[in-house]
């Protein structure tokens, strides 16, 4: 709670990987030299709480907001002078792109991983924002013992036994849930917009997959992008011990981010945390560049806010 009671704002961002992003952990101590973060407990991938901000500060810096320093802070250097007004969650992980024999692919996700952003949803007193959802979680529970799949996807997805899929090389035995579709239709909105003719949001209200968490958490640690990058030397020819491997997560990642807005701390500047919230969500950055390999196109990623997509509602 800020200083004269009051109430903090809250936001759900949701960031979209349009090119493999390399959110990168330090050197592997295994096959894969440049592994990307991930949490010590689950394995789940993360994105740095710190790069979102940065990468914000340096969006808003370079269309010369003049709320950079009431959003982020002074620069390096005069952090004493007073914190930012927004607070930056981690990026976590929400549903993920593997393989299918049918379809092409489908997004998977689980009971853990949908249940960590309900229960943000509520403690943020979002949850009105995304309807159906609480009836659906309810059938959402730990040890499955079968994959759930949206009903208007199985066509395009099972094989010749009408309740198998096969995702990379292995068959999953699964049955309908109207539940699964239904949460799938909520996030797709919130993540690709609300276009009738988006192939992304059609797609993804069709084959979002839940899985079981340990099954899941198999996909994403041995799904991911893994690059083997060289270099050259003057002689044109590859620099003998130069091979390192690069792990990426792909394209169609989606992933998501808290938001907490308090009241300015800049005296200059005084607004209290709903002005912040709005004078944030305006006109935002939607397209911004996440971890390394920037020089060759990696990372980029597409932001989507639900109070930028209600405005717009509202002011048609």
């Amino acid at each position: 709670m800020t200083q004269d009671n009051e109430l903090p704002e809250y936001e759900i961002m949701f960031v979209n990987v349009v090119t493999p992003l390399h959110n990168g952990s330090g050197e592997g101590l295994g096959f894969v030299d440049n592994p990307i973060l991930r949490e010590r407990t689950t394995q789940f991938p993360i994105i740095q709480a710190s790069s979102i901000k940065g990468v914000l500060r340096d969006s808003y810096d370079e269309r010369g907001s003049p709320y950079v320093e009431l959003f982020f802070g002074p620069p390096p250097g005069k952090g004493e002078k007073h914190s930012g007004a927004i607070s930056f969650g981690d990026g976590q992980i929400l549903a993920f792109p593997v393989r299918s024999v049918r379809g092409c692919f489908v997004w998977i996700t689980s009971p853990h991983v949908l249940w960590r952003f309900y229960e943000k949803l509520c403690l943020m007193r979002l949850e009105t924002q995304f309807p159906k959802i609480n009836d659906s979680m309810k059938q959402i529970h730990s040890g499955l013992k079968k994959a759930m799949i949206c009903p208007s996807g199985k066509n395009e997805l099972c094989m010749q036994k009408e309740t198998e899929i096969f995702l990379e090389e292995f068959p999953v035995t699964f049955v309908e849930s109207v539940e699964i579709e239904n949460i799938a239709k909520v996030i797709g909105e919130k993540v690709y917009g609300n276009v009738e003719d988006s192939f992304l949001k059609s797609e993804f209200e069709k084959k979002l997959v839940l899985l079981d968490d340990d099954t899941f958490r198999y996909f994403i640690t041995n799904a991911t992008e893994i690059v083997p990058n060289i270099r050259i030397g003057d002689s044109g020819t590859t620099k003998d011990g130069s091979l390192r491997y690069t792990e990426y997560l792909p394209s169609e990642t989606i992933m998501y981010s808290t938001l907490i807005f308090e009241k300015s701390r800049k005296e200059d500047q005084p607004l209290k945390a709903t002005d912040v919230k709005r004078n944030f969500t305006k006109n935002p950055p939607l397209t911004i560049q996440i971890g390394g390999d920037a020089t060759i196109g990696k990372g980029i990623v597409k932001l989507s806010l639900p109070s930028l997509q209600a405005n717009n509602l509202a002011d048609k």
